[in-house]
């Protein structure tokens, strides 16, 4: 009797063993769901950074490219070459949006300006930096071309040139 009595009692701790085992799995099971439910509901957070200016550096530590708030009324994001000077400028300055292009040894060569009031301008420079042609719209709209010589004087310009 008392094997007998030990053989039921083996089979109902097994009978038990295995509702317990099932009762886990449920919970385990309704935990990962409740978990996925919650995940899926949030929303992602906003991908936002802040700074003044960020500074884009190559594998050799040299400044490449900077982004920054220059005054209250300049903004510029500047791309430089492997020396780190400058080749090309684009940003805001007092109203006017700017674009400068500069040569490999970082003169300037070409610059396009928008005025605050509309009117834009392109200007080339020579090997030396200085102002020898501009192209322009006047306020009024009118196309004015002025050509400088090397020394900077006046060669020729328009007749409603300004």
């Amino acid at each position: 009797m008392s094997e007998e009595l030990s053989l039921t009692l083996a089979r109902r701790i097994e009978r038990l063993e295995r509702s317990q085992r099932r009762w886990r799995r449920l919970a385990a099971g309704a935990v990962l769901g409740v978990a996925a439910v919650a995940l899926m509901g949030q929303k992602p957070a906003p991908r936002i950074v802040e700074a003044e200016r960020f500074i884009l550096r190559d594998a050799a530590g040299r400044v490449r490219a900077e982004l920054g708030v220059e005054s209250e009324q300049s903004v510029a994001l500047r791309f430089r070459d492997p020396d780190t000077m400058p080749r090309l400028s684009i940003g805001t300055e007092n109203g006017a949006s700017v674009l400068v292009l500069n040569e490999q040894g970082g003169k300037v060569r070409a610059g396009l300006v928008t005025l605050p009031h509309g009117a834009p301008a392109l200007t080339l420079y020579d090997p030396n930096g200085k102002n020898r042609a501009e192209l322009a719209l006047t306020r009024e709209g009118a196309p004015a071309l002025t050509i400088l010589d090397r020394d900077g004087f006046l060669a020729w310009k328009t007749p409603n040139g300004p």
